[in-house]
């Protein structure tokens, strides 16, 4: 690194862009401090270790983030040029697609267990009897108490899986399960306790796979997807309770949603969207 020159023929940047930036080493940081070269970061966790990103922003030039939350939070510690910028989806990566019997499931949930997530598993164990399919390390000791209950239909995948992997997971499903990471959890680094209002990657990825979902609400919903005609939402564990009832018995009005958010998906939520809005916002 001190040994990187700015005028060396090789090294003219016009952006430098950092993802995330979290695990930054300072050295890296102040590099891009002293370049002389426009910066810009997204950030891709927020709001849950604004913590760690707050100190961030001094060394950019241009703040990107996941969560409008975030956006008003960073414009109040002082940053002129703070942008919400959502994660988008890749839909070659994710795109519908027959799967085999191994991945199919009447609802799935891809991600680590949440304390929201635990709570609406149980939930759902107790009040019905279809096929739930759960995706992501650190479920094994709810899983085994479960299936020595007396509903034992849920299966689980105890692991990290790749986006490919997600992706047939997400086309066998008839209900794709979307619990955001509760702004409270006790893993965050969030003590100004900003609450989180986007939506998350999942609902992108879900979406691209023509994948019918349900998540709980967040306001920033609607300025992504048509509410109810795109992605449904439900407020609490009696309305997903309802919902999933209801869209269990009625195949082709969750065929007619699912594949108008991958239409949406295909018109405004690609990555390609994405770097075109922040090389907008930097060039503006």
């Amino acid at each position: 690194m001190n040994e990187l020159k700015l005028n060396q023929p090789f090294w003219q940047p016009q952006l430098i862009l950092l993802m995330g930036g979290l695990k930054a080493p300072e050295p890296v940081l102040e590099f891009i401090r002293q370049s002389g070269v426009k910066s810009a970061v997204w950030m891709t966790e927020d709001p849950y270790y604004m913590d760690w990103t707050a100190p961030l922003i001094a060394y950019f030039d241009y703040i990107f983030t996941i969560d409008q939350a975030a956006v008003e939070h960073y414009r109040v510690l002082g940053h002129p040029r703070v942008y919400h910028l959502p994660l988008g989806t890749d839909p070659d990566l994710f795109h519908p697609a027959a799967v085999s019997e191994e991945y199919t499931s009447d609802i799935c949930l891809v991600g680590v267990p949440y304390s929201n997530r635990i709570e609406l598993i149980k939930a759902l164990l107790a009040g019905t009897a279809y096929r739930i399919q759960l995706v992501g390390r650190g479920w094994g000791r709810y899983y085994h108490e479960w299936k020595q209950g007396a509903n034992r239909n849920v299966e689980l995948m105890n692991a990290w899986v790749p986006p490919e992997t997600a992706a047939k997971f997400y086309n066998g499903a008839k209900i794709v399960l979307n619990i955001h990471r509760p702004s409270a959890e006790k893993y965050n680094r969030n003590r100004a306790g900003i609450i989180a209002t986007s939506i998350n990657n999942r609902t992108f990825d879900a979406a691209s796979c023509e994948a019918f979902q349900l998540t709980d609400y967040k306001s920033g919903l609607r300025h992504q997807f048509g509410e109810g005609t795109q992605v449904v939402s439900y407020q609490d564990k009696y309305d997903l309770l309802q919902k999933i009832h209801y869209y269990m018995a009625h195949d082709d009005e969750r065929q007619c949603i699912a594949e108008a958010a991958r239409q949406q998906v295909l018109a405004a939520h690609t990555f390609e969207h994405r770097i075109h809005d922040l090389l907008m916002n930097v060039q503006a």
